[in-house]
């Protein structure tokens, strides 16, 4: 049997109820941003411990009705749906990463597949999470050390908001405004025109364009004189 500490709640494997369970017994302690169908399913703690709330983060788990992910996700080009979730030990390794996660103890899961998604983590209260397995509430489910760190490898889960769950070089890149995309587009275009001997001239437009544009915008905060000079404009349009 092993024990059950709370300041080491890591990697291990309890039940989130039903949701109607939980509005009934803790109706204000229902999680947020969970689908219909996450409820009614074992999840896997990531985190050390509680946060001020009482609350710990947890990967879903799921077993797409006892089936292979294959069967789910089958074509090559679904790699990508396939890679967030690790198969639990009885559950073949993972067809594309040859990942798979082990329980302590050498145990094995019950059904012939399950899978943990690694997709996102969601905040749970502790205190609604039942044991894993209801007639031995003292018995505690877990997936190895070893397994926890490759799965939760390049996340910081001593924290507990979900925006500092990823390091700093996983965070999304903004896309460009469209107007910076095209002097990006353009750039290229003058740097292609440079090492090109058959288009010098194009290069000349380009950086011309982009010298005009740029002293339109400053204009204003130019001398007439000076702004005269750069384009070699003989008279001023309005004398």
């Amino acid at each position: 049997m092993l024990g059950c500490s709370l300041t080491n709640l890591a990697a291990q494997i309890r039940w989130l109820p039903k949701r109607e369970k939980i509005l009934e017994e803790f109706p204000e302690q229902i999680p947020s941003g969970l689908d219909r169908d996450a409820f009614g399913h074992p999840v896997l703690i990531v985190t050390r411990g509680m946060d001020e709330k009482g609350r710990v983060s947890v990967f879903l788990m799921t077993s797409f009705t006892n089936r292979n992910i294959l069967a789910k996700f089958p074509l090559p080009s679904h790699r990508r749906n396939r890679e967030p979730y690790w198969p639990i030990d009885p559950t073949p390794k993972h067809p594309d990463t040859g990942n798979l996660l082990k329980l302590r103890d050498k145990r094995l899961m019950d059904k012939e597949y399950s899978y943990v998604n690694s997709q996102t983590s969601y905040p749970v209260c502790y205190e609604i999470l039942e044991p894993y397995k209801s007639e031995d509430p003292e018995d505690v489910w877990a997936i190895e050390e070893e397994s926890y760190e490759k799965l939760t490898k390049g996340r910081d889960y001593d924290r507990f908001h979900s925006s500092s769950w990823r390091r700093e070089e996983n965070k999304p890149v903004l896309p460009l405004p469209d107007p910076v995309k095209e002097r990006e587009q353009e750039g290229k275009q003058a740097s292609k025109a440079t090492s090109n001997d058959e288009t010098p001239d194009l290069a000349e437009e380009i950086q011309e364009k982009n010298l005009r544009e740029f002293f339109e915008d400053i204009k204003d905060f130019l001398p007439w004189s000076d702004y005269r000079k750069i384009f070699g404009m003989v008279d001023d349009p309005d004398p």
